[in-house]
This record gives C-alpha cells, structure tokens and sequence, in this order.
C-alpha cells in the first residue's frame, strides 16, 4: 500500500490552471491529452499512457519516451478508457487514493464514465476524488466519511444514491440531518445540504453513495 496520492490527469475540462504539486510519495500519472496541460504547467509525469488521440503532437509522445518517461501506448479500438487505464495503473502501484482532474466537461459521455469510474475505485476498496466546476465529487460504500470542521469552506454537500438502494443512510452535523433512512438513485432527497461550522458525518449500512462537496 502507498500512503502518498495518485493523481491523474486526463483531456477534459480544466476549471482552473491551480495544479497540485505531487509530494515526494506521490504519482501523476498523464491519460493522454492530460500530458499537454502538465507541459504546460512544468510538471514531468511519472507514466504517460493512452491511445494518444487527443495529445497534441505524437511526436510529443516520443519525446517523452526518449526523456526516459515510461510510455504505456494502447489500440484505440479498446474495452477501457484512458482514464480508467490510468487509475488501474495507479491502484497497481500500491495508491489507495486517487484524485482525477480533467475527467469532467466536453462530452457527457466522459464526465459519466468518470463518475462510473469512481464507484469502480470505490469498489477496490481505494478513495476517489473527481474534480469538476466548482466542486468535488466522491464515493462511500457501506462505509462513512467525516470530514472536521474549517477543513474546506463548502458552499454546499449534496448526497445521492449511486446504488439502485442506499439503507441505513445517516447524516449528522449539516443544517439537514437524516437517520438511518433508504436512498435510490431515482430520488433527489440529498441535494444541497449546508454546513453549518460543525464535523460531519455521512454514513451508508449498505450501498454506495456520491458525495459532492461544492465550493
């Protein structure tokens, strides 16, 4: 296991130019098109994987190669996304958590994948974040999240049902607090709840939940 963060970067939209600066025990990983945004922004990634239609220049793939940055090259015609390929890698690696930038924006169909995604991070067990307008997206499962006061200055929390049932619901330090009530991915009852400068805590006994906390 890998304490440290893997962070990956695909061809979608990017909301800001703020970039984190991976840390000593961290991996960025480049899905494609993400690797002109890290260029841009001087940041070398430690792999560089896709099938390369939406890079820039192939030639700059093969610059990257001879630079020494291992290049992960697939077939367009292919079961997975770049971007799922880049977070199977990153959880190959040992990461636990890993936060996806420009998986949101452009085609619908991306964003949707990218949110999919999430619940196949959240399924092996690892933690994900997808960072969107305004707002970051995240999953539980049969699990909680609490998250202490004056760590983030949310605008809102909105909590939905990513499973088709979501049991044992429970919410507490928001201005809209639940008890062990049944959520589905039909119903919109957990849209903009509110801090209200307290912890909190959002718990699921048995399904999986989106969290998105928007700033």
């Amino acid at each position: 296991m890998n304490t440290g963060i893997c962070y990956l970067y695909g061809a979608g939209t990017y909301y800001s130019d703020d970039i984190e600066l991976p840390q000593d025990n961290d991996m960025v990983i480049a899905a494609d098109g993400g690797y002109d945004f890290l260029r841009k922004h001087g940041v070398t990634p430690d792999i560089l994987l896709g099938d390369f239609d939406s890079v820039s220049s192939r030639e700059l793939i093969e610059r990257a190669g001879d630079s020494g940055i291992p290049v992960l090259s697939f077939p367009k015609e292919k079961d997975y996304t770049d971007m799922y390929l880049a977070a199977e890698e990153g959880m190959k690696h040992g990461y636990q958590t890993l936060h996806i930038y420009g998986g949101c924006g452009g085609r619908i169909d991306h964003t949707l994948s990218n949110i999919q995604l999430l619940s196949h991070i959240t399924e092996k067990g690892c933690t994900g974040g997808l960072h969107a307008a305004d707002s970051v997206l995240t999953m539980i499962k049969d699990s909680s999240l609490t998250i202490a006061k004056g760590s983030i200055s949310p605008h809102y929390i909105s909590v939905l049902s990513h499973s088709d049932t979501s049991r044992g619901v429970t919410i507490s330090g928001l201005k809209y607090e639940v008890e062990d009530i049944t959520l589905t991915n039909s119903m919109v009852l957990g849209t903009s709840n509110e801090c209200i400068g307290k912890d909190f805590t959002i718990s699921v006994q048995n399904g999986t939940l989106i969290i998105i906390i928007g700033y």
